[in-house]
């Protein structure tokens, strides 16, 4: 009977651990951007945002204009869904991971200098007016 309730003591402890660990990795990034509409800004809060495939970073718009925007990669896009569309009015798009992103030379040697491995421009397309910020990939 000892033996059974030694057995036991030690499952619940080590899933409490188990547990612990689990809770003490934070959640991947998420950057959110701010679609306003102001020609000063081109057209959003953050024109600049940087996506790391390898740490599982994800981006969303959030639509506080009236209309309705769609984000607009054009050609080469690091996500799977191009257009993105934001309703108005509050709109927030789902969560995207740069999946499409190029990897990581596998040689140190063959890094870029800068921080930012590959550039993706892209449109946001908010009834006839169009802005266009950017974003970039970090391995």
């Amino acid at each position: 009977m000892r033996k059974v309730f030694g057995i036991v003591i030690g499952c619940i402890l080590l899933c409490g651990l188990v547990m612990a660990a689990m809770l003490a990795v934070p959640p991947p990034p998420n950057t959110v951007i701010t679609i306003d509409g102001d020609m000063e800004t081109d057209g959003v809060d953050t024109p600049w945002f940087e996506l790391s495939k390898s740490h599982n970073d994800t981006v969303q718009w959030r639509n506080i204009t009236p209309s309705t925007c769609k984000v607009e990669f054009g050609g080469q896009s690091p996500f799977a869904v191009d257009p993105i569309t934001i309703n108005g009015n509050g709109g927030l798009s789902d969560q995207y991971a740069a999946i499409n992103a190029p990897d990581r030379p596998k040689k140190k040697a063959d890094w870029p200098d800068i921080k930012v491995y590959k550039v993706y421009k892209y449109s946001i397309k908010c009834g006839s007016t169009t802005f266009d910020p950017g974003g970039g990939m970090k391995p």
